[in-house]
């Protein structure tokens, strides 16, 4: 127990001995080791990571209960509400889930203390009466909600004890609305008296829950006097003793600022117990044609259903994805070859399918999970951006989480301005995410694959305009490692850096500046913005002296300005002329195809910039 205190109090002061080694502070504070997943600084972030947590506990039958903290100001948070629904989802137990019908093992405890941050959650910014009153919009048997005295201690413990077995029988969720008091402010620079008296203070103080344990203990002859003061003194001294210790221990290097930010690790062997699953039937079948070539879309589907089959660890969700396919039919099959314990839809909730995966990753599974357009990634980019990202970091290197986040990009389908947005850009400004696009199918399947036995979080980027593109792909397994960029033309006179559909792009605008005009112009697809290649493009910029950066992202703010930069800065003495971009508009996606057309860089603005600086 001194060794608890002492990480706590180490990890509050910033030192390297606590439990994320400085890393987190006190409202990331996490020691997975005995399975605590960590605190969470936004409010009800950590519930659909718990929700997720028990997804895996169910799913690798462990017999663990997740039981999940959050506050009541929490439970008027979206995502926390969206949690709620998902983890009491009919399909855990019904027909659907005919192979092992079991509710997800998880205690809700909302420590009801009746204040957000200084606003009063009852009478004030809620509608009901109780918090448990929630449970009852969720599930038919209201999540067997109960609301528990708070102050007393046994009361917790009895209902604790009581959710868990029903988790162990896989009658869960369940929510307890656990009613108790906050005695200061939320932090310490709130003295809490603009907003509740003293009086109400004082009424919580006369039930408080140490000082009613001692009475109990004492009338039923367990606890005297001098044996309370004893266990006193004890505590204060440990708690004393540890916060010296902690004063003392060494602060971390400042030279190992960045050091946990990404780890270096990935699954090249499969543990035994997870290698080689069963399966319900065999692979989809990808039919090639005579030059082996197989759809965008279908390497997307053949990588994916090689690494389930690799994994047992690997499972598949996301919206409309088992049955139908998905809506582009990139995972038509899947769900008859792994069955709906891996392959299952969600309901339409962004933020809670990243959530999710998040808190599998955390405890133990390898989740590959769809968002239909990647313009819901914002809907979801608090789990993307401040959970899937940070933990490794935010932990000390406590843990690592192995998912991947597929989003598709609709651009120039007519689909206007919230189902077309590309979006890579935003994502590459989070550290701690990788971010990969690839361009062609044999890059689809060897990319994804990759992402998939990578212990990092990924946004996997795919083009909708690509879906249907033919590329040769081999049928055995292969990888193409994160991080490297690939020269897709070779050439001396220009150099055109770009991703996604605009390597297309820039071959076309090759082809033309070949045939028109002579020139030899290399072709550099990136392939991932995170890691990025720089080496593979100062070395292009340096033999040609020439550079265009092109995607089809709208072009303020965009990872091509990140390139040119690089290449200003590292390679400058080399150009011959400046660097100049192409991307989409300023603005928003239109839907009619005339503007859609006028809005997306194509080959032709490509070949205009080249002729600016050859």
């Amino acid at each position: 127990m001194e060794d608890h205190v002492y990480r706590t109090i180490a990890e509050l002061f910033g030192k390297d001995d606590g439990y994320c080694r400085g890393r987190g502070g006190s409202m990331h504070i996490a020691d997975f080791r005995i399975g605590h997943l960590g605190a969470n600084a936004i409010v009800g972030g950590g519930v659909p990571i718990a929700t997720g947590a028990a997804m895996a506990q169910r799913y690798l039958e462990s017999g663990r209960v997740v039981c999940c903290f959050a506050g009541d100001g929490a439970f008027a948070n979206g995502v926390v509400l969206e949690a709620l629904n998902w983890a009491a989802q009919a399909q855990w137990t019904n027909h659907l889930a005919k192979d092992k019908p079991f509710g997800l093992p998880i205690i809700f405890a909302i420590e009801n203390n009746h204040y957000g941050m200084t606003h009063r959650s009852d009478d004030e910014v809620m509608g009901v009466r109780k918090l448990a009153q929630r449970a009852a919009g969720f599930a038919d048997n209201r999540m067997h909600a109960e609301v528990v005295n708070g102050m007393d201690v046994l009361a917790v413990r009895d209902a604790v004890a009581r959710a868990a077995e029903l988790c162990r029988q896989g009658q869960g969720p369940v929510l307890l609305d656990i009613d108790t008091y906050r005695y200061y402010g939320h932090s310490l620079s709130d003295p809490c008296v603009e907003y509740r008296t003293k009086d109400e203070q004082n009424a919580w103080r006369a039930v408080d829950p140490i000082a009613s344990f001692q009475k109990q203990l004492r009338e039923a002859g367990w606890l005297d006097d001098a044996t309370a003061a004893a266990i006193e003194t004890r505590v204060r001294e440990r708690n004393a003793r540890a916060a010296v210790r902690a004063a003392e221990a060494a602060d971390p290097a400042p030279e190992e600022v960045l050091t946990f930010l990404y780890t270096d690790t990935a699954c090249e062997t499969v543990p035994a117990e997870f290698a080689k699953p069963a399966l319900r039937g065999p692979l989809p079948e990808i039919k090639r044609d005579a030059e082996g070539r197989i759809l965008y879309k279908d390497a997307i589907r053949e990588a994916l259903a090689e690494e389930m089959a690799r994994d047992s660890r690997v499972i598949f969700y996301g919206e409309d994805v088992a049955d139908y396919g998905n809506a582009f039919k990139a995972t038509k099959g899947l769900l008859e070859t792994f069955g709906r314990r891996r392959v299952f839809n969600t309901p339409i909730s962004e933020a809670c399918i990243c959530g999710t995966a998040v808190g599998a990753a955390m405890a133990g599974l390898r989740p590959v999970v769809e968002l239909m357009y990647m313009d819901f990634a914002l809907m979801s980019s608090d789990q993307i951006s401040n959970q899937a990202a940070k933990w490794h970091y935010m932990s000390g290197a406590q843990a690592e989480l192995p998912l991947v986040i597929r989003a598709s990009v609709g651009g120039g389908k007519g689909y206007g301005g919230q189902h077309s947005q590309t979006l890579e850009s935003v994502f590459a400004h989070i550290p701690g995410l990788y971010v990969v696009y690839p361009s062609t199918a044999y890059d689809a399947k060897g990319l994804l694959k990759a992402s998939i036995r990578d212990n990092n979080p990924v946004l996997f980027v795919e083009s909708q305009l690509l879906y249907s593109e033919k590329g040769v792909v081999p049928a055995e397994d292969y990888v193409v490692p994160l991080g490297a960029a690939d020269i897709k033309r070779a050439g001396g006179d220009l150099t055109i850096v770009c991703w996604g559909p605009a390597v297309g792009d820039a071959l076309k605008a090759a082809a033309v500046l070949k045939q028109e005009n002579g020139v030899e112009t290399e072709v550099v697809d990136i392939r991932c913005l995170v890691p990025f290649d720089e080496e593979t493009v100062l070395r292009s910029v340096a033999k040609t002296g020439r550079c265009v950066v092109a995607s089809h992202a709208v072009n303020i703010g965009s990872f091509t300005g990140e390139i040119v930069s690089r290449i200003m800065e590292k390679a400058f003495d080399e150009l011959d002329a400046p660097v100049l971009r192409v991307g989409a508009k300023n603005g928003i996606a239109p839907q009619s195809h005339i503007l859609e057309a006028a809005f997306l860089p194509n080959a032709k603005d490509i070949v205009a910039a080249a002729r600016r600086i050859l």
